[in-house]
């Protein structure tokens, strides 16, 4: 018994002495020494044989990158090409060892037997790779977050309210109008008096379509004397198409819209104009608000009856495609990062109103959105295919950048097939692009390229030009995407949840995020991501929930501040705790509830609000308002507002006569081939003579990201590289010059000049009238007429002396001088 006791006590003393797994030291160390090894012996043999073709760093042949664990675990498209702890199955083994029938790697050299061995030593011991080190604050719960949760208003349920007692009860038309009587009232402020019938029509008219009244469309509504008389100008106007083209145009600044990706290389879209097209169809439709947001967001993922409706919600997702992109990205993995932060950001500030991109570095800093948030988001939109026909490449030419099979197909989807003739040029052409590029690149960089061709041009540029005239010529005739094919969206391939990036930096690659939604929200019927798609379709289900909140209080207050010059919520693409406070809450909310109840219904929304007392308020300011509220935020009168670009380039158009309200097929930028835009270049320039040509509406015109037509430029046009909600308002000096010397400005005081002249049965007093109507939508005063008359005289009679020499109308040049003058004044630019 003491032999055996003597025994065990060795026993215990030898199993005390052995370093304790449970304690994690023995897996530590053994971790660490993995890790160690594959620092000495695999890491060099990736990056001196692999990284140069796949990594980060480069294109990334094949979509295979060796210089990450999960690039190489995932693989490229032949699937994984490391199988952690089966070197046999795994492709890299295969490859290097040259025993696969297809895959040979390196190419032109072979690995040593010992490099060979050590990768195969490193996939066997579980392809160890040193952790990124991962901010502590990662996940970690946030006592602050929880508290905004809770308290801050924008993301708090709907409140079930009644409409407030008011003291001028016969004052309100609707319960809108006793929400804001309310508020004035506690404020001891009175609304001024109604606004006059033909301030009204104006007002109303433009609002509602972007264009004045015509004459007969004001002498209409003055000669109607029933009581519903407003209400029916209301309806005609909503159901015109022109207010699908006003009311399209605001949801086109919050989409950013425009037709090349801007950026260090400038690539026209083609084909954007069809979302332009999609957009304002859908307002003209009234189409529900949350099947307008559902289609641009997951359109590729929703039933379709039919073709048609499927081309439709396919072109609807042009919304995320047709962004900024910077295509001069070296690194693919950078350019796919920044699309995906972009999408983010339009689709979380132009629906929610939230600045989530803020949280790609870090957790945001003022609202509840953790970096886990924007990376539950960011995995939806890496499982998608960003379909903008372009790819990523440093330093390319021609139409390196163009990538026809990223597009969506629409219609049949593909061309008829060319004929006999046609297959022999295109055989031609392709040999003589392959010839022309190579003698571009083989004088590229040289002293020959530098000297003179003898028109001028340098060798390289010559030699250049060919190159991409050819090519140009070889695309027009074998583009599968010249005909049906639209950008957008559609799932990848592989879908599936998508890693932190430390710090924003989209190679170092932290935890894995479930893809999900922001937290920031308590939506109880939230859907869970389809593990099989990319959950686009359940984030468009989610932003469109009835009882996602943010959502409607966004588009509520988007078509209010459209309607009173400022939102409820004067910061409009910004509800979070940083943004501004909602004068009236009660009245934001009501509103909220009473869109969703009629169906997500923009037209009945604007409608309604047109319809209320406090709209057809009068613009008196009564100085003891005035020093109360200087802003008019309590809404005690209408705020007077000057007209965007686009309604005062339609407005002169009306006025002179040259006004197309028909819509132009595609855009003039369709046209372009996927070549960089070269500002000073013959296309960006043909563009922008187009532009000035047209006599179309301006929501129509060619926008190229920084190639803006002159008329809109001018007067503050929406920010194409960011969702714009609210645009700025200033007064400059170019614009006065553009209204003194612009060539379109005076082209249509020349043809409105034409018109009054030509007018027949009228002397002058009548054509004055007529001019002050067809420009400032009222009849001219005894005192204006007298002033016209004066003018028109004094400014014929200083011409007469210079007319005599050089043959110029006097007359013709007067009226011209005069109608200018009317299209240049500050009430044509207004609207009371």
């Amino acid at each position: 018994m003491i032999k055996q006791r003597i025994l065990i006590c060795i026993l215990l003393a030898m199993v005390a002495s052995i370093p304790r797994t449970a304690s994690g030291q023995t897996v530590k160390a053994t971790e660490e020494a993995l890790v160690d090894f594959f620092e000495r012996k695999v890491r060099p043999v990736l990056a001196n044989n692999c990284n140069n073709c796949h990594s980060a760093n480069n294109k990334a042949i094949a979509n295979l990158r060796v210089d990450d664990r999960n690039g190489l675990v995932k693989g490229g498209n032949r699937g994984p090409a490391v199988i952690p702890g089966n070197p046999e199955k795994s492709l890299l083994i295969q490859a290097v060892r040259k025993t696969h029938p297809k895959v040979k790697m390196p190419p032109d050299h072979d690995l040593t037997e010992q490099e060979i061995a050590d990768l195969t030593t490193w996939i066997k011991d579980g392809a160890a790779w040193p952790a990124v080190r991962v901010p502590a604050s990662i996940g970690r719960p946030n006592a602050k977050y929880e508290l905004l949760r809770k308290e801050h208003w924008a993301w708090q349920p709907l409140r079930a309210l009644k409409t407030p007692p008011v003291e001028n009860a016969a004052w309100a038309r609707d319960e809108i109008d006793r929400f804001v009587l309310a508020t004035l009232e506690n404020k001891k402020l009175t609304p001024v008096g109604d606004a006059d019938r033909l301030t009204l029509i104006r007002r109303v008219t433009f609002d509602l379509t972007g264009l004045p009244p015509t004459l007969a469309e004001i002498d209409g509504f003055l000669g109607d004397k029933s009581a519903n008389a407003f209400e029916k100008v209301v309806d005609r106007l909503l159901a015109s198409p022109a207010y699908g083209e006003r009311w399209g145009r605001h949801w086109l600044d919050v989409a950013r819209y425009a037709e090349s990706t801007g950026s260090a290389r400038n690539l026209p879209y083609p084909h954007a104009w069809r979302y332009r097209d999609y957009v304002i169809d859908a307002f003209n439709s009234d189409k529900p608000y949350d099947q307008f947001i559902r289609e641009q967001i997951a359109g590729d993922l929703l039933p379709a009856r039919n073709q048609q409706e499927r081309d439709t919600q396919l072109i609807a997702t042009g919304f995320l495609a047709l962004g900024v992109k910077d295509v001069n990205q070296r690194f693919k993995v950078r350019f796919v990062m920044d699309n995906i932060d972009e999408q983010i950001d339009t689709v979380t500030r132009s629906v929610l109103a939230l600045t989530a991109s803020c949280a790609r570095c870090h957790d945001h800093k003022f609202d509840p959105v953790p970096v886990t948030d924007y990376y539950a988001l960011a995995g939806i939109f890496h499982s998608s295919d960003h379909c903008s026909g372009l790819r990523n490449q440093m330093g390319g030419a021609g139409l390196a950048y163009y990538e026809p099979t990223l597009l969506l197909k629409i219609g049949s989807g593909a061309k008829t097939e060319p004929d006999a003739k046609t297959k022999e040029r295109i055989a031609q052409l392709t040999k003589e692009v392959a010839v022309a590029k190579a003698e571009f690149d083989s004088i590229k960089g040289t002293a020959q390229a530098k000297e003179p061709a003898g028109d001028g041009r340098n060798n390289q540029m010559v030699a250049r030009q060919k190159w991409i005239k050819l090519q140009a010529e070889l695309l027009a005739l074998n583009d599968p995407a010249k005909d049906g094919a639209a950008l957008g969206i559609r799932d990848s391939k592989t879908v599936g949840d998508t890693e932190i990036r430390i710090r924003g930096e989209a190679k170092k690659l932290g935890p894995v995020v479930p893809r999900g939604f922001l937290s920031v929200l308590n939506v109880p019927d939230a859907p869970k991501v389809n593990p099989n798609q990319s959950g686009r379709l359940e984030l468009a289900q989610w932003l469109t929930s009835k009882n996602n909140p943010l959502a409607q209080r966004v588009i509520v207050n988007r078509v209010w501040q459209h309607l009173f010059g400022k939102g409820i919520v004067s910061s409009v693409d910004n509800f979070g705790t940083t943004g501004d406070t909602p004068t009236h809450p009660e009245l934001l909310d009501h509103l909220a509830a009473r869109f969703v109840k009629d169906g997500w219904s923009i037209k009945k929304l604007v409608r309604t609000v047109v319809l209320t007392r406090s709209y057809q308020l009068g613009y008196d300011a009564p100085k003891e308002n005035v020093a109360a509220d200087p802003a008019n935020r309590l809404v005690w009168r209408h705020s007077p507002r000057r007209l965007d670009a686009e309604e005062i380039r339609d407005a002169m158009l009306l006025a002179s006569g040259k006004l197309d309200l028909t819509r132009p097929k595609a855009s003039p930028a369709s046209e372009l081939q996927v070549i960089e835009l070269n500002s000073s270049g013959p296309r960006p320039k043909a563009i922008l003579d187009a532009a000035d040509k047209s006599i179309h509406r301006s929501v129509y015109l060619p926008l190229l990201r920084g190639l803006t037509p002159r008329p809109l430029e001018v007067f503050d046009f929406a920010e194409q590289g960011m969702v714009t909600g609210s645009r700025d308002t200033t007064t400059v000096a170019p614009q006065a010059l553009y209204l003194l010397n612009d060539p379109f400005v005076l082209q249509q005081s020349e043809t409105l000049a034409k018109k009054l002249r030509d007018h027949a049965g009228l002397d002058d007093t009548g054509r004055i009238s007529l001019a002050f109507r067809w420009t400032l939508n009222r009849p001219a005063t005894q005192k204006e007429v007298a002033g016209a008359t004066f003018y028109l005289g004094d400014y014929e009679a200083r011409l007469h002396e210079e007319a005599a020499e050089s043959k110029i109308d006097a007359r013709a040049a007067a009226w011209a001088s005069f109608s200018q003058a009317l299209l240049a004044s500050a009430e044509f630019r207004y609207v009371r």
